[in-house]
């Protein structure tokens, strides 16, 4: 099978997979929220697709209400690094002062860090909730993007045609936005697809360890840990939730890597 037609293939089925999840989130097929004592601990049947959870509430309405916010979460998350690690990496290839030094010494200080165990440690310093956990992850995040873009700036600097550009009068803005862009994007593009799936899984492991979205309002990771004593009696309230948060992750993994080898790009390692 071609590189050009499995890149194809994992497009179509993550389109398949974000349609599924995002239109299951508007019609979901029960009140997530609904409790039925009797229906605790429920196997899957025709009228509760994945059965029913500990205070019998519908396995698939909660999944599908918390894949809309789990997915918007890490998008954001992903979108607000990018911007500040591209602003960031910019001003580091391009400013040769002490802004520009400043930031090569905050890039290196965050990415030298342990950053499963710091993510955790401000997360759980900050209230628990959303905020705290998206806050945790976007800062250990950016660097990345400042580091790719500082290394593909410095590499494109040294190009012919970008010091004709220079020596022929083009402002910064331009050479940015006409030379450096398409150096740029592919680069960014892969990085922030592997990134968003292992936002996910961070997003799940904070919210498992009780340090993002909090009870009521369901979340895969959160879900797991609700249910973690049923592995035995009820182990299909553990299988779905891990299926929903393995899927989502392996498919922007398996996206970033196919789009890699199908324009044959290398990433740029980061240490």
């Amino acid at each position: 099978m071609s590189k050009r037609l499995v890149f194809y293939l994992i497009s179509l089925i993550c389109v398949i997979w974000c349609g599924f999840l995002f239109l299951g989130a508007f019609f979901i097929p029960c009140d997530p929220y609904t409790t039925s004592p009797e229906l605790s601990l429920a196997a899957p049947s025709s009228s509760h697709i994945l059965g029913c959870d500990r205070l019998g509430r519908d396995l698939l309405s909660r999944l599908l209400s918390a894949s809309f916010p789990s997915f918007l979460t890490a998008i954001a998350v992903i979108a607000v690094s990018l911007a500040i690690g591209v602003i960031l990496g910019l001003i580091q290839a391009f400013c040769n002062n002490f802004l520009g030094s400043i930031s090569k010494i905050l890039t290196d200080l965050l990415l030298s860090f342990p950053q499963s165990i710091a993510v955790i440690f401000i997360a759980g310093t900050l209230s628990a909730g959303i905020f705290g956990s998206s806050f945790a992850i976007a800062l250990f995040l950016w660097p990345h993007f400042a580091r790719i873009t500082y290394t593909i700036s410095g590499d494109a600097m040294q190009n012919d045609y970008m010091k004709q550009a220079r020596l022929s009068g083009e402002n910064t803005f331009r050479i940015i936005r006409y030379y450096l862009f398409y150096e740029l994007k592919d680069q960014l593009l892969i990085t922030a697809l592997l990134d968003l799936s292992a936002v996910i899984l961070a997003m799940a492991t904070l919210s498992f360890l009780g340090l993002s979205s909090q009870p009521p309002l369901p979340e895969w990771g959160s879900m797991l840990f609700e249910n973690r004593n049923y592995l035995d009696s009820a182990p299909h309230l553990l299988i779905f939730p891990a299926l929903f948060i393995f899927i989502s992750s392996l498919l922007f993994n398996l996206l970033g890597q196919s789009y890699a080898k199908r324009f044959e790009i290398s990433r740029i390692n980061l240490c």
